[in-house]
């Protein structure tokens, strides 16, 4: 048996090439992974076996093949091994090393007082160690994050006893032909640890795993993510231009000097970092060792990170599928929770959400003056949106999906410029060209550079922009589609005098073997 199109999973002593099944490890969004019996020798690995639906595309096939063959080619103690693949019908899966224990999310997420500087920092030496390996044989990561980290259960012991090893480098690609988007131009990432160049056509280097290192490092020492963002529009902005959090600001026990580290190793620009993980984590390593502080924490509760997955090809305007991702639920810090558990098998360990602590009742004449100043600094505020907004509509409608679109929210340090004023709002028009019989929705940030939220209503899809360029009064972007099967595609705006605004999407499109070219006269809505 395997699984079906439906998504149906493998139960226990259903065989796939040759493997037993014996458990259930862990779901992501492109597979499922199984702890399986192996067919000719006593032992037990981990079996990732992808969608079926996903097999039925030839393209992804080979491209299952190939990635599979680069990470077959890495041999490194701090490297899950890949041993075995194969395709059956169309379901591809590929046998990995199994490791007994838990991944650094599953610790995090279920830790009841602030992780311990030294261990976590080991443990990140380790992983960067496979990094470069991984590096030096011309391969990627581009998905590093505490989920992809395994450590064995000693891991807050003796540094004799402690492991850890970066997971699924199903997605590595080799360096010469490696790009932030795939083929078809979706952006293959957790979102909260993405390198900013992830979001344009540059090549990519062995700098984009160590800004996620970086990344997983600050979130396992302070236990919330680098940046608050809770859409993808926000976190590429974040990632692109905001500055980097100090990470003594949440834990002042830890020494002032791991925060010019983390933020060196999140620079904006690639050449601007550490130049490998294991630079990174050697200076990590040098900075907990410097002026310990008592332990002490602020507590804080980041959202769960946006993610865009890989795409395979279905019919017209909807060439790349995204499958939604597993739920992450927020985890506060110093809530108590069940110690980490020990000896838990785990290739891909569920993440289960952790209920926030009620919130304790302050007294006092304080609070209530600020909240009384706060309500009518919101309600100034309010008063000024509103004018703006009467003053620039050109309707006084507004369409249901307009209304439902969710919020841009402007990010600190941006700046206005009259090509983002004049294109600010929420539009809508019907789209005409390669194809037709859909509206495009957007609601465009007034900052720069550029950010919108997009919506597809009839064809069910919705994404972001960001911008990449400016020539005269047009903007292009790069849009990422967050959900449904649309594909990626480059965006040209420009503001028009009559107040409408020219829009101009160009994507491939797999079933046509083509570039489709579509454009629309927005108006606001």
């Amino acid at each position: 048996m395997v699984v079906d199109d439906a998504g149906a999973p493998l139960r226990e002593n259903d065989v796939v090439g040759g493997y037993t099944i014996i458990g259930h490890l862990g779901s992501g969004g492109m597979g499922t992974v199984y702890l399986v019996a192996h067919p000719r020798l006593p032992r037990r690995q981990a079996l990732k076996v992808l969608s079926s639906s996903l097999g039925a595309n030839p393209e992804f096939r080979e491209r299952f093949r190939r990635e599979v063959d680069l990470a077959a080619r890495l041999d490194h103690p701090n490297i899950v091994a890949v041993q075995d693949a194969g395709i059956d019908g169309d379901t591809m899966w590929m046998a990995m090393q199994y490791v007994e224990g838990t991944d650094a999310a599953a610790i995090l997420r279920e830790a009841t007082e602030p992780l311990p500087a030294a261990p976590i920092v080991d443990l990140i030496t380790q992983v960067a160690a496979g990094l470069d390996h991984a590096h030096a044989q011309g391969t990627l990561h581009r998905d590093v994050k505490p989920a992809n980290i395994l450590v064995t259960p000693a891991w807050d012991r003796p540094a004799s006893a402690r492991r850890a090893l970066i997971a699924d480098f199903g997605i590595a690609r080799l360096m010469s032909e490696s790009t932030g988007l795939t083929a078809t131009g979706n952006v293959i990432a957790t979102l909260a640890y993405a390198a900013p160049e992830m979001f344009t056509d540059t090549a990519l280097t062995p700098a984009v795993d160590e800004y996620a290192l970086g990344c997983t490092l600050y979130e396992l020492l302070t236990g919330g993510a680098v940046f608050d963002r809770t859409d993808a529009a926000g976190l590429i902005s974040a990632h692109t231009h905001a500055p980097v959090p100090r990470c003594t600001a949440l834990r002042p026990d830890l020494p002032e000097a791991i925060d010019d580290v983390i933020a060196q190793a999140l620079a904006k620009r690639p050449d601007e970092r550490h130049g490998s993980a294991g630079a990174f984590a050697a200076a990590a390593a040098r900075a907990v060792a410097t002026n310990p502080r008592p332990t002490t924490i602020v507590g804080v509760q980041q959202p769960a990170p946006a993610t865009i997955l890989g795409p395979h090809q279905t019919p017209g305007r909807g060439d790349g599928l995204r499958p939604p991702p597993p739920p992450r639920g927020p985890r506060p810090m110093g809530v108590p929770t069940a110690p980490p558990p020990m000896g838990v098998p785990s290739a891909a360990m569920p993440i289960q959400p952790v209920p926030a602590p009620p919130a304790r009742k302050r007294h006092g004449v304080l609070p209530w003056l600020l909240a009384g100043l706060a309500l009518m600094l919101v309600g100034a505020i309010v008063a000024v949106v509103l004018v703006a907004t009467r003053g620039t509509d050109t309707s006084t409608g507004s369409s249901p999906a307009a209304a439902s679109a969710p919020t841009v929210a402007p990010t600190t340090g941006q700046t206005t410029l009259p090509v983002a004023a004049s294109l600010a709002g929420n539009w809508r028009g019907s789209v005409t060209g390669d194809q037709t019989g859909f509206d495009v929705v957007a609601q465009i940030s007034d900052t720069a550079p550029l950010t919108a939220i997009v919506h597809y209503p009839q064809l069910g899809c919705a994404g972001t922009w960001a911008e990449n360029s400016r020539r005269g009064s047009t903007v292009t972007l790069t849009e990422q589609i967050t959900q449904g099967t649309c594909v990626t595609s480059q965006i040209e705006v420009t503001p028009s005098a009559d107040g409408t605004v020219a829009y101009r999407s160009s994507y491939y499109s797999q079933s046509q073997g083509r570039t489709l070219v579509i454009t629309s006269v927005l108006r606001r809505s």
